[in-house]
Order: structure tokens, then C-alpha cells, then sequence
């Protein structure tokens, strides 16, 4: 195995491990995710600061989820749906299975990830039956198992540094819209690409989807004692943050959209994000699930990681939205 597929097999490697994490916060009742556990064959319980910052993820992902879904979608006809999500890096992430039982699907829901993951992924689907009653009828096995393709859900091989060449074709091919409202979601996925190869993919977005937004959740602060030994860590496992020192602060991962024109980007930290916009009542929910005292620890590590909310124009589904709004 030559060292850029070694490297990409160890990125590959991260998506087990968020998977791992949030089928550990799911099983012990911080979040509320009944399919994860389908993903993960070998369960493991990780520490509570793990399992409140899996929260704090989830929630975040979850809430401009449910925000643009709801903002697309007709109250009044559920047969009514508009919208686009596009899921990059996807790894073994549910979002599509919560959002369909919650009845809350936009008109297209596509995936992508190396061809390695989406068979992995794609196979478990289709094998479980918990999993497969909510794909759509029209559903079909592509690329020799790495695939599937529907109207409305498509799960997608390819390789995001040839997003523009590779990805981007296929997602039309399948139906992508680029004058539909498109929310495209990317979880510790840009920030593992060299800077050039990442903003590809946001000027591709820029230039060609009509009404776009997006949001990311990505380590940032690479510069202090905290971070260098994060990135350290990181190192030792193979792993390189390619994208951390180009947009290493709040700031910077805002204004990478702000420099393409994008009307508008804002970021927070996790740590802000679970002491102010997590509520009072939820945060004492999840104390009673595990005592955490390792809070400076936690506030630390939370400190660390960001989303980042941005869109294209003004439009009335995007200026409904923020990650500090319910």
C-alpha cells in the first residue's frame, strides 16, 4: 500500500470512531439515535467528557438539520417537499434515518464517501431490516454494492478531492438541483483535505448552486499547548489535519465563506455551544445519566472544536436559520 492510500485508509478509520462514540452516547441515553448501533460491531463505552461532547455534536448537526428541513417543506402538504442535503464524508452517520421517522425528509438526501465506506455502509443497510423499510421504494444497489440510488436518498463513491472532476457529476447524474434550496453538512471531513483541494469543493459551491448553505464541525486552535498536543495525538495515529493551520480560529473558518462573498458565516465553539445554546433542563438531563468532574477538561477539549453556519445569498430559508437558534 503506497503512503496516500495508507493515509487515506487511516482518515477512513475516523468514521468508525465517531461511530463508536455516538453508539456509545445513544446507548446510554444522551442522545436519541436508535440506528447507530447497526454500524457499530464492536460497542465500547467511552469516558463522559466523550459522551457529553458527542451530544453536543449530535445536537448542533441536528438542530440546522431540522431547521432547513423545516424551512423547505410545506407545513400544510407533506407531499410538498423541496430541498437538497448533501452529506460529505458521510462515514456512517443516520441523519437520513432520523429525519425520515421524524417525517421531516427534504426532497433529496445524498451521501458521499470513499467507495471503501459507502459499501461498508450500504451493505449494512440492506441487511438490516430496521435500517431498509425507510429507504425509498425505488431504491437500487449500484457500483458493484458501493451505492445506492433513489429519487430521494442516493448514497455516492467518490473522492472529495476531485470533487469538482468526480463528485459533482455523479451528484446531478443522480439528480442534484443546483437551483434547489442545498444544505451540504460536513463533520471533521474538510479540514483533513490539503486547503486547495477543500476550497475546490466551497468554489464549486459558490459558483454553481443557486441558493447554498453549509456547515461544518472542525478542530480549530492549533497553536496553543492544548491543540499542539491534539495535533500530536492525532499524528501518532496517522492522521493529519491538512486544512487546521489555514483556518485554525473562529474567525478564520467564518471568513474563508466571507472572502467568496458568501452573505453570511458564523462560528462557535463547542464549549459555548453546550453552556449557552444547550439548555438548562437537557444539561441536567445528562448529569443524571453520568457524573462528569472532569469539566476544565472537557471545557478544554470542547474549546477546541467549532461549527461553522454559512450561506450563499439572502433567501428566506437561510436567513431563518442559525445554530444558536432551537
Amino acid at each position: 500500500m503506497d503512503a496516500g492510500a495508507s493515509g487515506d485508509a487511516v482518515v477512513q478509520g475516523t468514521s468508525s470512531d465517531a461511530a463508536v462514540s455516538r453508539e456509545s452516547a445513544a446507548r446510554l441515553g444522551y442522545i436519541d439515535d436508535p440506528y447507530i448501533r447497526h454500524f457499530v460491531k464492536r460497542p465500547q463505552r467511552r469516558a463522559p467528557l466523550i459522551n457529553r461532547g458527542t451530544h453536543s455534536r449530535f445536537d448542533g448537526v441536528q438542530r440546522i438539520l431540522r431547521q432547513f428541513v423545516a424551512q423547505v417543506n410545506s407545513p400544510s402538504d407533506s407531499d410538498c417537499r423541496r430541498g437538497q442535503i448533501v452529506n460529505l464524508g458521510a462515514g456512517m452517520d443516520t441523519s437520513y434515518f432520523l429525519l425520515k421517522r421524524l417525517d421531516m425528509l427534504p426532497r433529496r438526501f445524498f451521501e458521499v464517501d470513499f467507495a471503501e465506506i459507502t459499501a461498508r455502509k450500504a451493505a449494512t443497510i440492506c441487511r438490516t431490516p430496521q435500517l431498509k423499510m425507510l429507504l425509498p421504494d425505488d431504491i437500487k444497489v449500484a457500483a458493484g454494492g458501493a451505492e445506492l440510488h433513489s429519487a430521494g436518498y442516493s448514497l455516492i463513491a467518490g473522492d472529495l478531492r476531485e470533487f469538482a472532476t468526480q463528485v459533482a457529476p455523479r451528484l446531478v447524474e443522480l439528480g442534484f438541483d443546483v437551483a434547489e434550496p442545498t444544505l451540504f453538512l460536513s463533520e471533521c471531513v474538510l479540514i483533513y483535505l490539503e486547503p486547495r483541494h477543500s476550497d475546490k469543493v466551497l468554489d464549486w459551491i459558490t459558483a454553481n448552486v443557486r441558493y447554498a448553505g453549509i456547515l461544518t464541525y472542525e478542530q480549530i486552535l492549533p497553536d496553543n499547548r492544548f491543540g499542539r498536543m491534539m495535533i500530536e495525538n492525532l499524528r501518532a495515529r496517522g492522521l493529519e489535519l491538512r486544512g487546521l493551520h489555514a483556518y485554525p480560529t473562529l474567525q478564520s473558518t467564518s471568513q474563508r465563506f466571507l472572502d467568496r462573498g458568501w452573505h453570511s458565516a458564523a462560528a462557535v465553539d463547542l464549549a459555548t455551544y453546550h453552556e449557552e445554546l444547550v439548555s438548562e433542563a437537557e444539561r441536567a438531563r445528562l448529569a443524571r445519566i453520568e457524573f462528569l468532574d472532569e469539566w476544565e477538561e472537557f471545557r478544554l477539549l470542547a474549546q477546541h472544536y467549532a461549527f461553522t453556519f454559512a450561506f450563499t445569498k439572502q433567501s428566506p430559508v437561510f436567513d431563518a436559520m442559525s445554530i444558536e437558534r432551537a
